[in-house]
C-alpha cells in the first residue's frame, strides 16, 4: 500500500511538471526579448540621429529667413526715407525676428530632448519586460527558483512589486508612444 501511495504521489509531482515544450517556449521568448532590445535600440538610435538632423535642417532654414527678413529691412532703411516712427517700427520687428527665431529653435531642442527621453522610456520597458520573463520563468522552474531569482537576480522584493512596477510604466509608456508620435510628426 505504501508503495502505490508513493506512485501515485510521485505520478501526481510529474504530472504537475512543465513540459519541456513550455521550458523551450520560455528560451525562445527570452532570445525574442533580447532580439526585441537589440531592435529597438538601433531603431532608437535611428530615430534620434534622423531627428537630430531634421532638427538642424529646421535650424538652418529659421536662420536663411531671419537673414532674408533682416536683408530686407536693412534694405528698407538703407534706401531712407523713413522717419523715426518707421525707423523705430522696423527696429522693433527685427527684434521680434530674432526672438522668434530664437523661441522656434529652443522648440526644436525641446522636442528633439523629449524624443531622446521618450525613446530611453521604451527601452527601459523593453529590459523590464525581460526581467518579468524571467521571473516568469524561474517560477516555471519552481517557486523556490522563481523567489530566488526574484529576490538575488532582479534584485526586487516580490513578484507582487515586480507587477506593480509593470502596471506603474504601462501607462507612462502609452502616453510616451502617444507624445513622440506627436513630436515626429510636427518634425
Amino acid at each position: 500500500m505504501k508503495k502505490i501511495i508513493s506512485l501515485i504521489f510521485l505520478l501526481l509531482l510529474s504530472g504537475c511538471a512543465t513540459p519541456p515544450e513550455v521550458k523551450q517556449l520560455s528560451i525562445k521568448q527570452m532570445e525574442y526579448f533580447d532580439s526585441a532590445i537589440s531592435a529597438v535600440s538601433k531603431q532608437s538610435e535611428a530615430l534620434i540621429i534622423a531627428t537630430e538632423k531634421l532638427v538642424e535642417e529646421a535650424k538652418a532654414r529659421i536662420d536663411a529667413e531671419e537673414q532674408v527678413a533682416r536683408s530686407r529691412l536693412t534694405t528698407l532703411i538703407q534706401q531712407g526715407g523713413l522717419d523715426q516712427s518707421q525707423a523705430a517700427t522696423v527696429a522693433s520687428q527685427i527684434s521680434d525676428l530674432s526672438s522668434q527665431t530664437a523661441a522656434s529653435k529652443k522648440q526644436l531642442e525641446d522636442d528633439l530632448a523629449t524624443i531622446k527621453e521618450k525613446t530611453n522610456e521604451l527601452n527601459s520597458y523593453l529590459k523590464k519586460m525581460k526581467d518579468v520573463h524571467i521571473a516568469i520563468d524561474s517560477y516555471i522552474q519552481s517557486e523556490k527558483a522563481g523567489e530566488k531569482v526574484v529576490n538575488d537576480v532582479l534584485n526586487q522584493p516580490s513578484v507582487k512589486t515586480m507587477l506593480a512596477q509593470v502596471n506603474e510604466l504601462t501607462p507612462k509608456i502609452e502616453k510616451g508612444i502617444s507624445e513622440l508620435t506627436v513630436l515626429i510628426g510636427a518634425l
